[in-house]
């Protein structure tokens, strides 16, 4: 019997981590990955046998002609590409494989997030400032706070991984 199931799953940038040990999680209880869909929102598994596997999510605002040669050289499979977004996988048996194996490339990979994030936020406040004398807004308003929120909340989550990275590189 041919066992699939899709998760809508819902993340931001700010939550690479948390994706990737649920990613693995799922493998570690039989559930396969098989595609990624839906701006990375949606996962398809299909049953099998419990693996050890590591999952990475990144993201690259420009991809250098060299990126994906260079994870693809050390044994690491794409799984989904999209809107910058990179979920990459490898097989294991005893020690996990690491795509950021250091402090410097993880504050970087939320720098780069921290700039998307603010871009994005900043661009929220001039279409409210236009728009807040329009009766036809206040309905929209419902969808304006919590995307707001999630926002501030996602920008919160990255400087704080980031004050917490930059920590514990000042102590090496």
């Amino acid at each position: 019997m041919n066992e699939t199931k899709k998760v809508f799953k819902w993340w931001d940038g700010s939550q690479s981590e948390l994706i990737s040990a649920w990613l693995e999680n799922m493998e570690a209880q039989g559930w396969h990955l098989q595609r990624v869909n839906w701006n990375g929102l949606r996962f398809h598994f299909k049953k099998g046998a419990p693996r050890k596997m590591s999952y990475c999510v990144d993201y690259q605002m420009k991809v250098d002609p060299n990126y994906t040669s260079i994870f693809e050289d050390t044994g690491w499979d794409r799984i989904y590409s999209g809107a910058g977004w990179y979920i990459w996988r490898q097989t294991y048996q005893e020690v996990k494989p690491e795509i950021f194996t250091d402090i410097d490339s993880m504050i970087d990979r939320n720098k780069r997030l921290l700039g998307v994030f603010t871009a994005v936020t900043a661009a929220q406040i001039p279409i409210i400032m236009i728009n807040i004398d329009n009766a036809f807004f206040y309905p929209l308003l419902i969808l304006y706070i919590p995307l707001m929120g999630l926002l501030v909340a996602s920008l919160y989550r990255l400087v704080a991984a980031n004050k917490k990275l930059q920590a514990k590189k000042d102590i090496l």
